[in-house]
């Protein structure tokens, strides 16, 4: 597997500059979470109502509240993101990770996924949680490999109750410093 592509930068926004096309990658994220969700049975929803709906609370997910890190290649396109979202003074949810298919196969997940770990660490969080949808194997490996461990749905948790038969729930404790 090749290294990350320095032409591609990663960056956390307090903002975010273009909405649409923010919108237009999110899509691509829920069509590949919605078929996992087809196939373990839960509900049917499109994706291009769900992005809407993450784009239009990305508000809620900028400094104080959370934090957004966007991945741009050399023509400055995004071609991945992940949101880290305060739920507690000391606890921080991960969400929407996602890589554009020209972006795959650089390690780009793997850097979206430590630096949002890091930036839970440097505001204070002592609990990191994340969720998915069963049978999402590439995502329940990388949580694995970074000492998350498989919890009950916690209450804070993004998604409403009534999906919990379809995700699985994880949570990682940082040591005291």
């Amino acid at each position: 597997m090749k290294g990350l592509n320095m032409s591609i930068q990663l960056s956390f926004v307090p903002e975010l500059t273009d909405r649409q096309e923010f919108e237009s990658l999110m899509v691509g994220f829920f069509e590949g979470i919605l078929i996992l969700l087809d196939k373990v049975g839960g509900p049917a929803f499109r994706a291009e109502d769900l992005a809407r709906k993450s784009t239009n609370r990305v508000a809620e997910l900028t400094p104080q509240t959370g934090r957004i890190l966007l991945a741009r290649n050399q023509s400055q396109k995004l071609v991945g993101c992940g949101i880290l979202r305060l739920i507690r003074p000391d606890a921080a949810e991960l969400k929407h990770m996602y890589i554009h298919p020209s972006a795959q196969g650089l390690g780009l997940g793997r850097q979206l996924l430590d630096m949002r770990i890091e930036e839970a660490r440097k505001i204070g969080c002592t609990s990191l949680y994340a969720d998915t949808v069963k049978g999402n194997s590439q995502m329940l490996s990388m949580y694995e490999r970074r000492g998350f461990e498989y919890i009950d749905r916690y209450p804070e948790n993004a998604n409403t109750a009534d999906l919990a038969p379809y995700m699985v729930y994880l949570e990682r404790q940082f040591g005291q410093s």
